[in-house]
């Protein structure tokens, strides 16, 4: 009976141990021990940002006070007064053409190279446009029969287109005079302006010359002919200055060279 009881409490003893063996102890001090706190260093004192540069605000000028004057506005010069000489040539070619020559007023030009004896500060005539495809630029010719180039500016811009094509005279079946005109000058002479075109195939050795008519004169001024030369199918522009005195009429002449020696 005794070691019954004895093996009881030993096996009972023996099975608290495998209890406590399976089971960790739960350490009294680990409950009761204080959390270490750590020590967190103080943050550096942060610099102050330097304050953006700002853009300049745009200067705006203000405007000018009103001016109490006002604007006096640009005006273009005005053209310059035709001379009385002019005028009365102009009426005289126009209106009181009971013994003179026909003409009408245009203003329009079919001669550019006019434009070189403008007078200063007179109104320009608009230009004739010219089919420069099918006719080659014409060449100027003064009343000395050699300078192609105008000199004097006497030209009022004024132009008079005869009515009558009867003052024209060709005295070659080579040559077409295609256009005239009349310029008053500013000291009541004319400048007459013509064009030749030569329809030939060959170059034209001829002449030209203007006769003018004048009034209270009992013939005409004899004509001088200047020797010209006009390329095959070309053109050329003439100009004649009438003397001083009152035009009446004027007349284009054109001859050859050949028609020259079979005069003389």
């Amino acid at each position: 009976m005794k070691h019954t009881l004895t093996i009881a409490i030993t096996t009972t003893a023996l099975s608290l141990m495998i209890a406590g063996c399976s089971s960790a102890p739960t350490s009294s001090v680990s409950e009761n021990k204080p959390v270490a706190q750590t020590e967190v260093a103080p943050a550096a004192p942060t610099a102050p940002l330097a304050p953006a540069p700002v853009a300049p605000a745009p200067q705006v000028e203000a405007p000018p006070p009103p001016s109490a004057e006002p604007e006096v506005a640009v005006v273009p010069p005005a053209p310059i007064e035709v001379a009385p000489e002019a005028l009365a040539l102009v009426e005289r070619l126009t209106v009181q053409a009971n013994d003179s020559q026909r003409h009408e007023l245009t203003e329009i030009t079919g001669f550019p190279e006019a434009l070189r004896s403008l007078e200063v500060g007179a109104r320009a005539p608009r230009m004739e446009s010219v089919d420069l495809a099918n006719q080659p630029p014409p060449e100027g010719l003064t009343a000395d029969g050699s300078s192609t180039q105008l000199i004097v500016r006497d030209w009022t811009g004024l132009v008079l287109v005869p009515i009558s094509t009867s003052l024209s005279k060709a005295y070659t079946s080579e040559v077409r005079l295609l256009k005239i005109e009349a310029h008053p000058l500013n000291d009541g002479r004319v400048r007459v302006w013509t064009r030749i075109h030569n329809i030939g195939n060959r170059t034209l050795p001829g002449q030209i010359a203007c006769r003018f008519n004048m009034r209270n004169q009992p013939t005409a001024t004899s004509p001088y002919f200047y020797k010209l030369q006009v390329p095959p199918h070309g053109f050329r522009d003439v100009f004649f200055i009438s003397p001083d005195g009152d035009l009446v009429t004027y007349t284009v002449l054109v001859r050859s060279e050949e028609m020259k020696q079979n005069s003389q």
